[in-house]
């Protein structure tokens, strides 16, 4: 099979560009989780680091659809895993915002989130295999991963 890196189809556009949205939005609860432990040093450097590299990946994600599609228009996007992801954070970031939750809580959400972006990342290396994406995808999933490895064992170590 050849690769095409023309073009993406519009629709593939708006999922690069929903997959950075998703990354920001994942930014934004660990930045929220960074203030909520300001007053520990090493909890607080690694709620920031996880939110920088979300950011980094949803650089990333802008960069591809940036790159790959030339001529976007507004039309309707419908994959529903992007689209629930999305919605499932936009929950969970309004939880957090209003509730006072402990530390191990914050490491537990994390899992949760980064469980479900390893999924996502994984089922989209074959989806967009066609367009050169795929080693995009699996950078952010081995990313995930140590994010995986990160809040477990700090889950752990907490029990």
């Amino acid at each position: 099979m050849t690769k095409n890196t023309g073009k993406l189809p519009l629709n593939s556009i708006h999922a690069l560009d929903t997959c950075s949205l998703i990354e920001e939005k994942c930014a934004h609860i660990y930045r929220h989780f960074e203030r909520m432990f300001s007053n520990e040093p090493h909890i607080k450097a690694l709620w920031h680091k996880m939110a920088n590299e979300e950011d980094n990946h949803a650089a990333q994600f802008k960069l591809a659809a940036h790159h790959l599609g030339h001529e976007k228009k507004d039309i309707d996007f419908k994959d529903k895993r992007f689209i629930n992801l999305l919605d499932k954070l936009d929950s969970i970031h309004r939880a957090v915002e209003t509730n006072q939750l402990s530390l191990i809580e914050t490491f537990e959400i994390a899992l949760v989130i980064e469980i479900d972006l390893a999924e996502c990342h994984i089922e989209s290396i074959l989806t967009y295999e066609d367009y050169g994406l795929s080693d995009l995808f699996l950078k952010m999933e081995k990313y995930d991963q140590g994010h995986l490895e990160v809040m477990q064992k700090a889950i752990n170590s907490m029990r």
